[in-house]
């Protein structure tokens, strides 16, 4: 994989970032490729607490979390560090460490959420580098993902 590539695949990591806490739901969807899979497993855990299969369902979903918390409180996701397991010359497997802050409208600063790492597959498409698949594995045990 040239530098160009991960360059693009880092870009779109921190692209998702910006546009879910800008509340962009439309531009955080079209960062998955059409058949996509986005989960999140709590710690310990192997069967998803949240399963969402196709940029549409991701689209909806993210749209109706962040109507619900608009006005609220603010996040920030914050991800680093992230790593290259594999890649070929149309598709790439990486990990990402995430923390999440919110901050409710009444306080003066953020507080952290949620910890976890990004497990990701990429698919190289006609748009650029895109989610297949995106897997958060989260720190908290028995609580449904907050992000």
């Amino acid at each position: 994989m040239n530098i160009e590539d991960r360059l693009a695949i880092l870009e779109t990591i921190a692209h998702y970032s910006y546009r879910y806490d800008a509340q962009d739901a439309v531009g955080f969807s079209e960062l998955f490729a059409e058949d996509a899979l986005w989960e999140a497993y709590a710690a310990n855990t192997k069967a998803p607490e949240l399963h969402l299969s196709g940029r549409a369902s991701i689209r909806k979903w993210a749209a109706a979390r962040l109507a619900k918390r608009a006005g609220k409180f603010t996040s920030r996701h914050h991800q680093s560090s992230t790593v290259f397991d594999s890649w070929t010359a149309d598709s790439a497997k990486t990990r990402t460490m995430v923390l999440v802050t919110h901050q409710g409208a009444d306080e003066a600063a953020p507080s952290p959420t949620l910890s976890g790492v990004y497990h990701d597959l990429w698919r190289r498409t006609p748009q650029g580098w895109r989610f297949a698949h995106r897997a958060l594995h989260h720190d908290r045990h028995g609580v449904h993902v907050q992000s």
